[in-house]
């Protein structure tokens, strides 16, 4: 593990983001109800307290187990994938931000059986599934990382991930 360690921008963006999860979710935890709701920006953004059993749009709901170990999976195979090859700076960073949003779900699985979300959208008459700062931090890291990838592989910003 200590190869990551030398990684600081993923570490460090992996832990902010990890932080910032944490507390927002147990400000929303300790502050509201389940279900209720407030509303920050009328008919488009609210504050919705809601516990997730399962993984997007509640899928798998109630299979908990299996979510954690896909999960513990999941990071597992970002880690090798960090340990085994050369990635350049976006990537570093977009790796950061899925490591730090797949563990802040991953706690909540394991400490409450579920993940707490709060974060609810109403755009053009949609409403949203209810998300988390992790969820952010997960698709973002994955945009980036996606958009990253393109680059060539031998970008003088290349990382050695060894």
């Amino acid at each position: 593990m200590s190869f990551i360690l030398n990684k600081k921008k993923l570490v460090f963006i992996s832990v902010i983001l990890l932080i910032i999860d944490i507390i927002s979710k147990r400000i929303v935890s300790s502050f509201m109800e389940v279900k209720e709701s407030i509303e920050i920006i009328d008919n488009i953004f609210y504050l919705t307290y809601a516990r997730n059993e399962g993984v997007a749009f509640s899928f798998l709901e109630g299979n908990r187990v299996f979510i954690i170990i896909m999960s513990l999976v999941v990071i597992g195979i970002i880690i090798y994938y960090l340990r085994v090859n050369k990635i350049n700076f976006g990537e570093e960073i977009g790796f950061g931000l899925v490591i730090g949003g797949a563990l802040g779900n991953l706690i909540d699985r394991v400490m409450y059986g579920y993940v707490i979300d709060f974060i609810d959208i109403y755009i053009f008459g949609y409403d949203y599934p209810i998300f988390n700062i992790a969820d952010i931090g997960v698709v973002i890291g994955v945009i980036v990382i996606i958009i990253s990838s393109f680059k060539k592989r031998g970008d003088l910003n290349a990382v050695d991930s060894r």
